[in-house]
């Protein structure tokens, strides 16, 4: 009876080793460390070379980028962080200009979350382009900048967008 237990707990470790060397070598983890490095690196740099918050920017869209990106074809993973990039930059443009006045600020919020919101209708990716797009709303709208940097901004929240999309 023992040497039975002990070739079905051998069988139960070489069956666990492989399903850990299965995930190792899946396109989820690749995904998933892709994205780690896409959020993590630009903020690293950024402190190590005295620009946190140019590395805290471009990591804030690798952030909301990476959160479409969900299990699916290939093309429509794709196509929704391209959007999600894309809208992420034009809301974050319009918030760095409408910061200046608070009317057109809080109208933008109502509008914004509003449209975005109605993106349930068309599923999770939609979903989560929403989300991500508020989020970048939310994140970028008390930062305090000159009229001249709104457009560098809103280019530092879309440069990374593209090494996770491709």
């Amino acid at each position: 009876m023992n040497s039975v237990g002990a070739i079905w707990k051998k069988h139960e470790i070489t069956r666990n080793v492989k399903e850990v060397q299965y995930f190792f070598y899946s396109q989820a983890f690749a995904d998933g460390l892709r994205t780690a490095v896409a959020i993590l690196l630009p903020a690293l740099i950024g402190s190590y070379t005295n620009h946190f918050d140019t590395g805290l920017t471009i990591s804030l869209g690798a952030m909301c980028v990476s959160l479409t990106d969900s299990p699916g074809p290939i093309l429509n993973k794709r196509n929704g962080m391209l959007f999600c990039a894309a809208f992420v930059f034009l809301v974050v443009l319009i918030t760095g200009f409408a910061r200046l006045n608070p009317y057109i600020m809080g109208l933008e919020v109502v509008l914004i979350t509003f449209f975005f919101s109605m993106f349930t209708v068309y599923g999770a990716r939609a979903t989560s382009v929403g989300n991500a797009v508020v989020l970048a709303m939310v994140l970028s709208m008390d930062k305090p900048l000159p009229l001249n940097g709104v457009f560098l901004h809103a280019a530092l929240v879309l440069a990374v967008a593209f090494f996770i999309c491709c």
